[in-house]
């Protein structure tokens, strides 16, 4: 009897915290009457709102008593006639122990108006989970203990230097192949002779389209050669400015035009990794016989 007058009396109490008389249309319902202190049970709201407003939980109030909101399961609307009947499932917890009793409270929230509703308040008992003597200290954990049969402490470095040592040999492995393949490549086969290319521009034509720079290079070489039978100059230990400004000092200044042109064109292939055109490659060496037939 003391027990339920305490109940009674705690349910009036958090019918004055809550400011607002609950309203008769709305309910509120849990999935059991006991719980252990911070375990989940289920709670059913019902609260019945005008149309087009919006209806939020508002937990922390006072009238709440030590039961907190963990989460909001589901939120359903059903149109009446007279106004919307809002469901919520929700999970709570309670944290104080023994009998209590709890008002949830909501919010109807209509544009900027906003008003407080203070739903039926239902008990709840809350068991502890201790014993009433049980002391309210942590027991100390219990020294680790030894484990047969555990790793060497020299399992990691072994594996490490292992590793490290394979890295070395593969790495000289791989060293060694290289140098094997290029001396490979750059050792003549005895079986196949070299061929080997005119000196001359008949050589460049020959290699115009497979090697560039070998053709280019050749081109170079005969047009100088062939300038310097002509004028007397070390065309071969000039650079394309100084033979260019030599043949113009000479008189010869549109040869030195055309051979400037030809041998910047052929300094850019055989240095600057320029690659021109099969129609170009044709008309420089056609330039190269007109300069080299006009010098002899």
């Amino acid at each position: 009897m003391k027990r339920l007058a305490a109940l009674a009396l705690t349910i009036l109490a958090v019918a004055a915290l809550s400011g607002t008389a609950a309203r008769a249309e709305d309910e509120v319902r849990l999935s059991r009457n006991a719980a252990l202190v911070g375990e989940h049970i289920a709670m059913t709201v019902r609260i019945t709102a005008p149309t087009g407003a919006t209806v939020e939980l508002t937990p922390g109030n006072p009238s709440w008593a030590g039961v907190e909101l963990v989460s909001i399961e589901s939120v359903n609307q059903v149109n009446q006639a007279e106004g919307v009947l809002w469901l919520f499932q929700a999970q709570i917890a309670p944290f104080a122990p023994g009998p209590i009793a709890f008002a949830p409270t909501a919010a109807i929230i209509r544009g900027a108006d906003s008003q407080n509703v203070a739903l039926p308040a239902v008990s709840l008992d809350v068991v502890r989970s201790l014993a009433a003597d049980a002391p309210l200290e942590l027991t100390p954990l219990a020294p680790p203990v030894g484990i047969a049969g555990a790793e060497s402490p020299w399992l990691r470095p072994g594996v490490a230097l292992g590793v490290l040592a394979g890295c070395a040999l593969l790495a000289a492995f791989l060293w060694l192949a290289g140098r094997a393949a290029v001396r490979r490549l750059r050792r003549p086969s005895a079986g196949t002779p070299v061929p080997q290319l005119p000196q001359t521009l008949v050589g460049a034509e020959q290699i115009l389209h497979s090697d560039p720079v070998a053709a280019y290079r050749l081109m170079s070489h005969v047009v100088k050669m062939e300038l310097e039978r002509r004028y007397g100059v070390r065309a071969t230990a000039l650079t394309t400015t100084e033979l260019k400004r030599r043949l113009e000092t000479g008189g010869e200044r549109w040869e030195a035009r055309l051979v400037s042109g030809l041998l910047e064109e052929c300094d850019s292939v055989i240095y600057a990794g320029y690659r021109p055109a099969a129609e170009r490659r044709e008309a420089d060496l056609t330039m190269a016989r007109e300069i080299v037939e006009v010098a002899g």
